[in-house]
């Protein structure tokens, strides 16, 4: 199977305008993607080359409440103990032969869900995700098929102005996620998915254990704190095994901190 990093969920509080506005103040274009009417949540949206960062919101919260989409059910409890990354997206251009790998590794997944939204222009888009079962830590990301080439898909978001022109040739180069064990994390990823384990490393400052695995063009940090000093121990007091900072290549001129995440 192959899969591309395709974005990752940043959960806030407050509306997803906030983020864009946030971001403008940083000299970044964000924009607003817009409702998912089923789930009551909205977002809006950072393009870095051709993945994205999405900041997910709850709009209904009496809808967002009785949804059955895991991500949602993951937003309105994971909001409870701060904002910040929550999970993480890989794009599949076959999701159903994708499920099929994954139960074949023993790994239980959910029903495929579709999903929709609608634009701030009024159309709408859709698209089918794919969860893993047994996640009830969230330590595993989720997937999605946009059932079309990426080519076109990424044409017509530059159509509609949806990109950064500065961040256009931009990419994630890392992701940071804070680890109780994080051999054991980097293991069962690379066990489930098309991904390699590339270092193994302690810190300078002898605060965390480190081991990256490749996934694709982005190479994913699991951080174990070995002290209370560590930026990763805070993280697993406060919100768990969550992504805590993302790295962009070419570094962002200066470190932008933002609703309990950092972005380098």
């Amino acid at each position: 199977m192959e899969l591309k990093l395709d974005h990752i969920v940043h959960f806030i509080k407050g509306h997803p305008t906030e983020a864009v506005n946030a971001w403008k103040n940083h000299g970044y274009h964000a924009a607003m993607g817009g409702s998912h009417e089923n789930w009551g949540t909205y977002n809006s949206l950072l393009y870095i080359g051709q993945a994205y960062l999405e900041f997910l919101s709850i709009e209904k919260k009496e809808i967002a409440d009785q949804s059955d989409n895991p991500l949602i059910t993951q937003l309105t409890q994971d909001l409870q103990n701060g904002e910040g990354v929550g999970q993480i997206c890989f794009r599949t251009n076959n999701i159903h032969e994708l499920q099929r790998e994954l139960e074949n590794k023993g790994c239980v997944t959910l029903p495929i869900f579709q999903g929709s939204r609608k634009r701030e222009d009024g159309s709408t888009i859709s698209w089918s995700m794919l969860f893993i079962k047994n996640n009830p830590q969230h330590i595993y990301p989720f997937f999605i098929d946009w059932g079309m080439e990426d080519d076109i898909r990424f044409q017509e978001l530059k159509r509609i102005g949806m990109f950064d022109e500065k961040l256009e040739d931009a990419s994630v180069q890392a992701i940071f996620i804070a680890a109780e064990d994080s051999e054991k994390s980097a293991k069962e990823w690379t066990k489930l998915f098309p991904f390699e384990i590339k270092d193994t490393y302690k810190t300078s400052n002898q605060h965390e254990k480190r081991i990256s695995i490749q996934a694709g063009s982005t190479e994913i940090f699991f951080c174990q704190p070995l002290n209370e000093e560590s930026e990763a121990s805070a993280v697993l007091k406060t919100r768990g095994e969550k992504p805590f900072a993302i790295q962009f290549a070419p570094s962002l001129e200066k470190e932008v901190n933002l609703f309990g995440s950092s972005y380098l």
